[in-house]
């Protein structure tokens, strides 16, 4: 029964804040990280600007590669429990944001296909889709949530 505790529940959260973060929060918590949002936003609007120019393959390796070797190295090697308590670590915890990855994958993919098109407004609203699909837990309130400043 070593390490069990029944009385004290400071004891228990204090053992569990020291758990290591599991995978699932690891493969969330790292894409709220600087370097990782740096990576993904600069990577991002340079394919696009590759995609306006018809270098595909160059697009999609500078698109791409970058932000699969930062996640990877992120998620085996980087401490990233730190980030659970942050504003935008509980954001991308909450449960309501889950399903805006794909939302924000569209949106990339609409930008790069208006791009390839030379079409600004069709790259304009994918890039609107990301922010929204970022945002949207900021704006929507959810059934149930509390209003804002209450």
């Amino acid at each position: 029964m070593s390490g069990f505790s029944l009385g004290n529940p400071s004891a228990a959260r204090e053992k569990r804040s020291s758990l290591p973060v599991r995978l699932r929060e690891r493969i969330i918590l790292h894409q709220v990280h600087p370097v990782k949002l740096v990576v993904d936003w600069v990577t991002g609007f340079a394919a696009t600007w590759l995609f306006w120019e018809k270098e595909i393959v160059l697009a999609l390796l500078v698109g791409l590669l970058p932000s699969v070797i930062v996640s990877t190295y992120m998620i085996s090697k980087t401490d990233l429990s730190r980030f659970r308590e942050t504003p935008l670590g509980r954001y991308f915890l909450s449960p309501r944001t889950r399903p805006n990855d794909q939302v924000r994958l569209a949106g990339l993919v609409i930008m790069w296909g208006g791009a390839w098109a030379n079409s600004i407004p069709v790259a304009a609203a994918g890039l609107a889709v990301i922010l929204l699909a970022w945002g949207k837990g900021l704006i929507v309130k959810e059934k149930g949530d509390a209003p804002r400043g209450s």
